[in-house]
């Protein structure tokens, strides 16, 4: 459904995890993405019963969801953070053929140019602020042959990105979008819905406020969407502020304005123009 209701076609996945602790319970959600626009689609998730991070069966069966269900012909890439590394996991999506981007630590084991076992960082002193460098030579990490990029963020840490695209010119590009997820993360977590908020501690329990929060965050920014079209934007954003969380605040506050009619007004018309949002053409929307 949320697939059909953006007209996703071959996409970029990415993943992360958001974890918090309500009492003695720590609620850690392994959460799959498709990058659109600018903030990420959710699609899949894992509660995981522990504090830490995902091993490689667990990343893979996501990616495995997702390719039953839609065919790995519609995905073209999966970016995703340090955290998701490791022999197993690269070489697993090396060999069923999946591209990916993912950062690296920088204190990844390769070989030098005199094949002396170095960490990579040492190969990558002169990178400066002002570029992105792609490193001359195909290298082995952790396992598998990638191509390494790298570029110094602002308070002047590397940035490095391994890819199995060897001959790709820009992996640093992909790899950016990663950050949608940060953002879908922030409307899940606060701007109304405050999922962290929640007593329950049942994983299971957990999992279906998630997919709750989920449908209820594609509802309101496919509202937010199509009101800005209508009516674009004119909102002063802070410069640390994404444009796209603010279509998702006004869908939402659309979708409580409607919701208010419905309830106070019991106007059925009002009803149908938001039901017609969780379908890939909705009707105009008539207030607001």
């Amino acid at each position: 459904m949320i697939y059909r209701l953006f007209g996703l076609g071959k996409v970029t996945l990415t993943i992360d995890r958001t974890n918090w602790k309500w009492g003695k319970s720590n609620l850690n959600i392994f959460m799959l993405g498709v990058v659109y626009k600018g903030i990420a689609i959710p699609l899949y998730w894992h509660m995981l019963d522990k504090r830490g991070n995902t091993n490689h069966l667990e990343r893979c069966e996501l990616i495995e969801r997702f390719i039953k269900q839609f065919g790995k012909d519609n995905l073209e890439m999966i970016v995703a953070d340090r955290e998701f590394v490791g022999e197993k996991w690269f070489n697993w999506l090396t060999n069923n053929h999946i591209p990916f981007a993912i950062r690296i630590k920088k204190n990844s084991k390769v070989k030098n140019h005199h094949g002396k076992l170095v960490q990579i960082k040492e190969l990558l002193r002169h990178v400066s602020h002002q570029e992105t460098y792609r490193h001359g030579r195909i290298l082995t990490v952790d396992g598998c042959l990638v191509r390494v990029f790298a570029k110094r963020d602002k308070d002047y840490g590397l940035v490095i990105v391994a890819t199995n695209q060897l001959e790709t010119v820009d992996a640093m590009t992909s790899y950016a979008k990663r950050w949608e997820i940060e953002t879908l993360f922030a409307c899940l977590k606060g701007r109304g819905f405050n999922l962290e908020d929640t007593h329950l501690t049942h994983l299971d329990r957990v999992s279906k406020l998630v997919a709750v929060n989920a449908l209820a965050f594609c509802w309101a920014y496919h509202v937010g969407i199509y009101k800005d079209k209508d009516k674009p934007l004119k909102r002063k954003l802070k410069s640390n502020a994404r444009p796209q969380a603010s279509l998702f605040a006004l869908g939402l506050d659309v979708l409580i304005e409607g919701l208010h009619l419905v309830f106070f007004n019991n106007d059925k018309t009002v009803f149908r123009q938001l039901v017609s949002f969780l379908t890939p053409k909705p009707m105009k929307i008539g207030w607001g």
